[in-house]
């Protein structure tokens, strides 16, 4: 597997992989109106090609093509975390998250946030993100609860507190 930054030209692929995933996944815990309203946002390419490349977005690749995206804002904002649903428990997700938290590291941020589906809270949990609350949001007039989730840096001295990776304060 290959991992590298998102182009506009993915921008189509990425969206027929969010399509794919939401579809696969979001009817064995969400409602048929709560699938259709999420998996409808891939279908408005401008919102979608701005949900990628308005943030740094990092596409997984192997033989068989894209199978995976994670996105993160120069805030620390985990915008996306998607994997394709015949290679789902293959470790792309968790490639993918470390590759965000080099990001994370190299860029000196000292909180890392997102929201987390029922699907993506297992992943965030993996790496060390705690769930602080959650929230309901409305989509298309279809209501969805979530979780806010964070990681947050150590601000002492010392190599632990260097590490995105380093103990929750």
């Amino acid at each position: 597997m290959h991992i590298r930054l998102a182009a506009a030209a993915d921008v189509p692929a990425l969206a027929e992989l969010f399509r794919q995933s939401v579809l696969a996944v979001a009817p064995q815990r969400y409602t048929l109106e709560q699938t259709q309203a999420w998996v409808s946002f891939a279908t408005d390419l401008e919102a979608f090609r701005a949900f990628i490349l308005a943030v740094t977005t990092y596409v997984a690749e192997d033989a068989t093509g894209i199978v995976g995206f994670a996105g993160i804002g120069q805030d620390g904002h985990v915008a996306s975390a998607y994997v394709r649903p015949d290679c789902i428990h293959r470790g792309i997700g968790s490639a993918l998250m470390q590759r965000l938290l080099a990001y994370a590291d190299s860029q000196g941020l000292q909180r890392l946030y997102g929201e987390a589906s029922e699907f993506s809270l297992g992943l965030f949990l993996k790496f060390g993100f705690r769930q602080y609350d959650t929230e309901v949001v409305e989509r298309q007039g279809v209501r969805f609860s979530r979780y806010l989730v964070e990681k947050l840096r150590r601000d002492n001295s010392g190599p632990e507190s260097r590490r995105i990776g380093g103990p929750l304060l």
